[in-house]
C-alpha cells in the first residue's frame, strides 16, 4: 500500500518526527488547505483511538535497536516504519470510506481558491451566481460546479448573497461551524476567536461542530461563538457598521482605539501603532469611504485630536496631542 507525501506529513507530525520549523510550516498548510486539514483530522482520530502494536509504541524500542550495529537494525527499522504506515493507513482507509459514505462533503473537490491580501477586498460570483465579497486577509474554496448541494469553505470575513434554490441547499463550512441556507444574504467572520454570523435577510441555520447544536437566525440577528469558551451570544446588530466594509466603507461607532486600529490596519493594508498606551481605551466615532491613506490620516487627526507620524513605508505612529 503506497502512502503519498501528504499522508506522510500527517503521520510525521503526529509521531513528533518533524523539526520545529517543519511543524510550523505544516501548521500553516493545515490552516490554508481544507483537504489537508480533513486528512490530518482523520489520521489524528485514528492515532488517538486505534493503538498500533506495542512494539512501535515502546519509547525504548528505538534505543534498543540502536544497540545493534549490524544490518539487521536497518531491516528492523524499515520494517517497523512499514508496519506503522500500514497500520495507520489501513485504519485511515476504513475511516475515510465511512466518512465519504456518511458525509458527502468529503467528496467535494474545492478546485478554486481565492485569497485576499491585507487591505484588499474582492467580489466574485460562484457557479450558481451567488455573490461573494471577501474582506482583506480572507479566503474561499469552492468547486467548479455544484452538484446536489452547494458547499464552500471560508476563513476570515466573507459576505454572501446566495442565489435561492430550494433543491440545492447552500452550506458555508468553517473550522468551528457551518451555515446552512437556501437563499439569503449574510456575513461570516472567523478572523478572531469570536466566530460571528450576521444575517442581513432571509434565514440561516448555524451548526456548531463542537457541540452539534443548531441555531436559527432571523434578519438583523447576529450569532457570536467563542471557540475557546464555547460561549454563544445571539443579538441584534447594526447592519451599516457590520456590513459596510463590503461597500468599501469602514464605520467606527464609539469604538475603543485599540480595536479601531486593528480595523484600520486590516481595511487599508497599513500599520498604525500607538505611542501612548493610554490611548487604547479612548473611543472614536467616524465613517471612512473613498479616502486614500492621506485622507484617512487627516480625518483621524481631526476627530480624535491626535498626530500621526510616518515611520516607514505604510507604517505610522499615533501620538495623543495632550501627551506632547
Amino acid at each position: 500500500m503506497k502512502i503519498n507525501r501528504r499522508e506522510k506529513k500527517c503521520i510525521r507530525y503526529l509521531t513528533n518526527e518533524m523539526s520545529q520549523a517543519d511543524r510550523a510550516v505544516f501548521e500553516i498548510e493545515l490552516a490554508l488547505d481544507h483537504d489537508l486539514k480533513n486528512l490530518y483530522e482523520n489520521y489524528s482520530l485514528i492515532w488517538k483511538h486505534y493503538p498500533i502494536p506495542e512494539q512501535i509504541d515502546d519509547p525504548n524500542y528505538e534505543s534498543k535497536q540502536s544497540l545493534s550495529k549490524d544490518s539487521s537494525f536497518i531491516k528492523d527499522s524499515k520494517q517497523r516504519w512499514s508496519k506503522k504506515y500500514i497500520a495507520i493507513s489501513a485504519f485511515a482507509l476504513v475511516i475515510l470510506t465511512v466518512s465519504v459514505f456518511i458525509y458527502h462533503s468529503q467528496d467535494i473537490n474545492y478546485t478554486n481558491q481565492i485569497v485576499t491580501e491585507k487591505g484588499e477586498r474582492r467580489s466574485l460570483y460562484l457557479p450558481d451566481s451567488t455573490l461573494v465579497v471577501l474582506n482583506s486577509l480572507s479566503e474561499i474554496h469552492f468547486p467548479n460546479a455544484f452538484n446536489k448541494t452547494r458547499d464552500v469553505f471560508v476563513s476570515g470575513e466573507v459576505f454572501f448573497d446566495v442565489t435561492h434554490n430550494e433543491e440545492k441547499p447552500f452550506t458555508v463550512h468553517t473550522t468551528d461551524l457551518d451555515v446552512q441556507v437556501l437563499g439569503t444574504a449574510f456575513n461570516v467572520n472567523t478572523s478572531s476567536s469570536n466566530k460571528i454570523i450576521s444575517l442581513e435577510r432571509g434565514k440561516v441555520n448555524v451548526l456548531l461542530k463542537e457541540s452539534n447544536n443548531q441555531l436559527t437566525l432571523s434578519p438583523n440577528e447576529q450569532l457570536i461563538y467563542n471557540n475557546a469558551t464555547n460561549n454563544i451570544t445571539k443579538k441584534n446588530f447594526n447592519a451599516i457598521e457590520v456590513l459596510g466594509w463590503k461597500d468599501e466603507m469602514l464605520i467606527l461607532d464609539n469604538t475603543p482605539f485599540k480595536e479601531a486600529i486593528k480595523k484600520l490596519n486590516q481595511f487599508y493594508g497599513v500599520t498604525f501603532r500607538l505611542k501612548d498606551k493610554t490611548l487604547e481605551s479612548k473611543k472614536i466615532t467616524g465613517a471612512f469611504k473613498g479616502l486614500d491613506i492621506k485622507g484617512v490620516i487627516s480625518s483621524l487627526e481631526f476627530i480624535a485630536n491626535i498626530t500621526i507620524v510616518p515611520i516607514h513605508k505604510n507604517e505610522y505612529l499615533i501620538i495623543g496631542n495632550d501627551a506632547n
